[in-house]
């Protein structure tokens, strides 16, 4: 059969070579629509390296300065302690921490610089984030390598444990294996001229890589321990059968009780919803329904174009078809050697289209804002164009070659 199509190829060389071109064009198209496409959703896909699934964010706001008194701030930090502690007997509340520095999906962010003690001429820039022990439990990070040991986790240990990124240690210690870059030291230099400079940081472990959002790069990040104060962040993490209207019930129970002394409940939000909130914020997701609005027109164009031409091809045969199952080919025969001929045709145009899409990755024409352009990017989103186009060429194919095969061959023929 292989031969036979190659062969009918051939003869109908002058009309195919226009489709040939039309493939070639729309594949190399294609292929650079579906990258785009890539560049969002791959990063998107991406894990952030902790788990915000279930997990709420509390804050606590202080009331203006004109109805507190001295005592209530003299009792604030025990205050503070008791409202902490009383989170932990909620329902639904499985875990409780404090934490502050950069937060994830909005624009609190704090950044420093960390050298390594073999050389002190390099600087990495990281985001800082002090966090309870009990954070890495409510969002479930675990390390790469080394391990979190709570009890040293106080900022009173020296040299004061730290754990980092995947991204920090490879940039800081330059280490092939992670475990080795567990129990060495560093120091921020921007502290060495406080009055009480902190200058060594142990590493306690390598956890994954970190990002802010999902719509952005890998960054380097740095966790230092912090103790609960009122002026943090609470996180809860909250078991699965109580996520749902948890925000409601927990400002409804709880809104009383955190009017005590000089607090009182301000926001109680997912961090599903802060995502939202966030995206919605930057632009972010009004650019990602311009984009995706505009690839999905595209396709559309494609599927018009790609499965008319096909459709239309296949009509004009039908006194072929006719014939072939006159000389005893069975409809699956039939359907087999026009599909096979369209695929073939497909690969055939593959060629070109890859050597284009190639030459245009190699000129760093691609957008890759977000997501690396690796070979296996490439490969990826490639093989995704030509299924597509091979499922529009089927479909193409299969719909009028089915009806030509309810005609009798006599009919067609003498219609021929």
């Amino acid at each position: 059969m292989w031969r036979q199509v190659l062969h009918q190829l051939w003869n109908q060389r002058r009309a195919n070579a226009w489709l040939w071109a039309e493939l070639a064009v729309v594949t190399t198209l294609l292929w650079y629509g579906v990258d785009l496409v890539y560049n969002y959703e791959g990063a998107a896909w991406q894990p952030k390296g902790y788990d915000t699934d279930g997990v709420f964010d509390l804050t606590v706001g202080a009331k203006p300065l004109e109805v507190i008194g001295d005592a209530d701030n003299r009792r604030a930090g025990e205050d503070f302690a008791y409202l902490y502690n009383l989170l932990r007997d909620y329902p639904g509340v499985e875990e409780v921490c404090a934490y502050y520095g950069s937060i994830p999906y909005s624009d609190e962010t704090q950044f420093e610089g960390y050298s390594p003690h073999s050389d002190s001429t390099r600087v990495v820039d990281c985001y800082i984030r002090y966090v309870t022990a009990s954070y890495f439990r409510v969002f479930r990070l675990k390390p790469l390598a080394g391990r979190l040991d709570e009890e040293r986790w106080t900022t009173g240990e020296y040299p004061v444990p730290v754990l980092m990124s995947a991204d920090l240690a490879d940039s800081l210690f330059r280490e092939r294996n992670r475990a080795d870059a567990v129990g060495k030291t560093c120091f921020n230099p921007y502290w060495l001229k406080a009055p009480k400079p902190v200058t060594n940081y142990r590493v306690m472990g390598v956890l994954p890589r970190h990002k802010l959002d999902d719509y952005q790069r890998y960054e380097p990040f740095i966790y230092l321990p912090a103790q609960p104060l009122f002026w943090q962040h609470i996180a809860l993490r909250v078991a699965p059968e109580h996520v749902a209207g948890f925000a409601e019930r927990f400002r409804r129970d709880m809104q009383p009780v955190f009017d005590r002394g000089i607090f009182y409940l301000d926001a109680v939000r997912s961090y599903a919803d802060m995502k939202q909130a966030y995206d919605v914020q930057q632009g972010t997701t009004n650019y990602l329904n311009t984009v995706y609005a505009v690839a999905a027109f595209f396709l559309f164009n494609v599927f018009l174009c790609v499965f008319a031409t096909f459709c239309y091809r296949t009509r004009k045969r039908r006194c072929e078809i006719a014939l072939r199952m006159a000389m005893g080919s069975s409809r699956r025969g039939v359907m087999r050697h026009f599909l096979l001929e369209g695929l073939l045709l497909l690969g055939l145009a593959a060629v070109p289209a890859l050597f284009v899409a190639f030459h245009l990755q190699l000129s760093d024409l691609t957008v890759h804002t977000l997501v690396d352009a690796g070979w296996g990017r490439f490969a990826a989103c490639f093989l995704v164009a030509l299924l597509l186009l091979a499922l529009i060429i089927v479909l193409g194919i299969g719909y009028p070659a089915c009806r030509a095969m309810k005609v009798q061959p006599a009919e067609a023929l003498h219609d021929e």
